[in-house]
């Protein structure tokens, strides 16, 4: 019960954290924990440009952008037979510690305020 609670207190701490961001005007959006490992989270940038110019031009892009912008690994929702195009993704809090996440939040932000239209 002592896991199942910690992993509950890394779920809600990120989905509050995602809709901090979307409160900011920032494409994203989280569905509330449902009593799993996965955040299910929504980042709508497809067509935005990196801030060395380079175009998101598909969730593949997206995918490798925040991987090396943000240092988040997410597993798309294409992986799980949803449209390629799909702006879904699973963030597992599996192997997160409580005290990364604010710093995690972070560069995701950062990451995503960089982008344009």
């Amino acid at each position: 019960s002592r896991f199942r609670a910690a992993l509950q207190e890394r779920l809600v701490r990120l989905h509050e954290g995602i809709q901090r961001m979307k409160a900011k005007g920032l494409r994203v959006d989280s569905i509330a924990p449902q009593a799993a490992i996965y955040l299910t989270l929504c980042i709508n940038v497809s067509g935005m440009l990196s801030k060395n110019g380079s175009r998101l031009n598909n969730q593949n892009d997206v995918t490798a952008y925040l991987l090396h912008r943000a240092r988040l690994a997410l597993v798309p929702f294409h992986a799980f037979g949803d449209d390629a195009a799909s702006p879904w993704y699973r963030l597992s809090v599996g192997t997160c510690r409580l005290e990364e996440i604010d710093d995690m939040l972070s560069l995701l932000e950062e990451a995503l305020q960089e982008l344009q239209q």
